[in-house]
C-alpha cells in the first residue's frame, strides 16, 4: 500500500469502479482499492478548475509585489495537494490534480524571474520550456492525460520557435519541422502503446498522445489561406507533398493499430490525419471551396455506408451491429473483462494451497476408507 498513489492494481479496481458504476459495491470496492476515492467526469473538471483558481488566489493573498511569493504560494498550494491526497486518499478527483497544477506552475513562474530576459537555450525561450517542464511535471505526479498531453503539444511548438527550427524550415517549408516533430512524438506514442501497461492512466496518457498529436501538430503547420486560388510552385508545393506523405504514412500505420488492437484512440487520429490531408489537397487545388466541401462530405458518407455494410457480419473481431443493453452474453462477457482488468498480472496474487491429502484412512483425504 502506498501513500502518495495508488498502486497498479489499486487503480485499475479504481478503473473497474468506474466502469461498473452501482453494478460493484461500494464496501468491495473500498477493500480492494485500499481507500483510494475517485470522482466522476463533471466533478472532476469543476474542481479541477477549482483547484487552479485556489492555487491563484493563494498567490494574490500572499501578494503579487514579490517574485518570491511565487515559490510561496506554489509550495503552499503543491502541499495542500499532498495533504489532500494522503489524509484524504484522493486520486484522480480534480482539487488535488488542479492544486498541483498551479503550484507547478507557479514555482516555474518563479523560477523564470531568474532568467535573463535575453537568455535562450538551443535558439528558444527558456521561460516557456521552464513553464512546459512544471506542467509535464504535474501532468506525471497526478497520472493526468489531459495535462500531460498539454504540455507535449505546448513542447511541439516550442520546438518550432526556436531558430534551428526556423532555419530548418527556410529550406524545407514553413512549419514542416515542427510538424515533423509531433509526428515522430504521434508515432513513438503508437509503438509504446504496444506494451502492455499496469496502470490505466499510462494507457490513458499515450492514447492521448495518439489522438491529439496528429492534429495539433498540423494545426501549428497549415496556414488556412484560402484566399489563393492556385496552387503552390516550387518549395511551396514540395513542402506540401511532404506533409502528405507523413500524414499518409502515420495514418495508415494508426488505422492498422487501431484495428489490430482493438482501440479508438489510433482510429480517432487516424480520422485526424484524414481531415488533415484532406485540408492540404484542398490548399493545392482550385476547385472552389464549396465544392470541396461537397466532395469530401459525400465521399464520407458514401465511405461509411459502405464499411457500415461490411461489418455487418463480424469480422475479425470487428462489427458494425448494435449492441443493446439486454444481452446477457455481452454483460458477461463486459464484467469478465473488468475483472481481467482488475486483475492483469498474475504474480500480484499468491496461488492458492492445495488440500489435497494423499493416502487415505482419514476423513476428508485423498482415501476412501471411511475411518472418520
Amino acid at each position: 500500500m502506498s501513500r502518495w498513489r495508488p498502486t497498479p492494481a489499486e487503480e485499475r479496481w479504481l478503473e473497474v469502479g468506474s466502469r461498473l458504476g452501482a453494478a460493484l459495491p461500494d464496501a468491495a470496492l473500498a477493500a480492494r482499492a485500499g481507500g483510494w476515492r475517485s470522482t466522476g467526469l463533471l466533478a472532476r473538471v469543476a474542481l479541477f478548475v477549482l483547484g487552479v483558481v485556489a492555487a491563484l488566489l493563494i498567490f494574490g493573498i500572499l501578494g503579487a509585489g514579490e517574485s518570491i511569493n511565487l515559490l510561496l504560494a506554489g509550495l503552499v498550494a503543491a502541499f495542500a495537494a499532498e495533504w489532500l491526497t494522503v489524509s484524504k486518499r484522493l486520486h484522480a478527483s480534480g482539487i488535488e490534480e488542479g492544486l498541483t497544477l498551479g503550484g507547478f506552475l507557479l514555482a516555474g513562474a518563479w523560477v523564470t524571474t531568474l532568467l535573463g530576459p535575453w537568455s535562450d537555450f538551443a535558439g528558444g525561450a527558456p521561460h516557456a520550456l521552464v513553464l512546459i517542464a512544471a506542467t509535464l511535471a504535474a501532468g506525471l505526479r497526478r497520472l493526468n492525460p489531459f495535462v500531460t498531453t498539454c504540455a507535449v503539444i505546448a513542447f511541439v511548438g516550442w520546438v518550432g520557435s526556436t531558430t534551428t527550427a526556423q532555419a530548418l524550415d527556410e529550406a524545407i517549408g514553413r512549419g514542416m519541422t515542427a510538424f515533423a516533430f509531433g509526428c515522430a512524438l504521434a508515432a513513438l506514442a503508437l509503438v509504446m502503446g504496444a506494451r502492455e501497461m499496469r496502470r490505466p492512466s499510462h494507457d490513458r496518457m499515450l492514447d492521448w498522445l495518439v489522438a491529439t498529436l496528429p492534429i495539433a501538430a498540423y494545426a501549428s503547420h497549415a496556414t488556412y489561406s484560402f484566399s489563393a486560388g492556385l496552387p503552390d510552385v516550387g518549395a511551396g508545393s514540395t513542402a506540401r507533398l511532404a506533409t502528405v506523405a507523413l500524414l499518409l504514412v502515420l495514418g495508415v500505420a494508426l488505422l492498422a493499430a487501431g484495428l489490430r488492437r482493438r482501440r479508438h484512440a489510433p482510429l480517432l487520429g487516424f480520422g485526424a490525419c484524414v481531415a488533415c490531408m484532406a485540408v492540404e489537397l484542398r490548399l493545392a487545388t482550385s476547385v472552389a471551396t464549396e465544392t470541396w466541401l461537397l466532395v469530401c462530405g459525400f465521399s464520407a458518407l458514401v465511405a461509411a455506408a459502405a464499411l457500415h455494410r461490411y461489418l455487418r457480419r463480424p469480422r475479425n473481431g470487428l462489427t458494425s451491429a448494435a449492441l443493446t443493453d439486454g444481452e446477457g452474453a455481452l454483460d458477461l462477457l463486459q464484467t469478465a473483462g473488468a475483472a481481467l482488468l482488475a486483475q492483469r498480472t498474475s504474480r500480484d496474487f499468491a496461488s492458492p494451497e492445495t488440500t489435497f491429502t494423499a493416502g487415505g484412512g482419514r476423513f476428508g483425504g485423498g482415501g476412501a476408507s471411511g475411518n472418520y
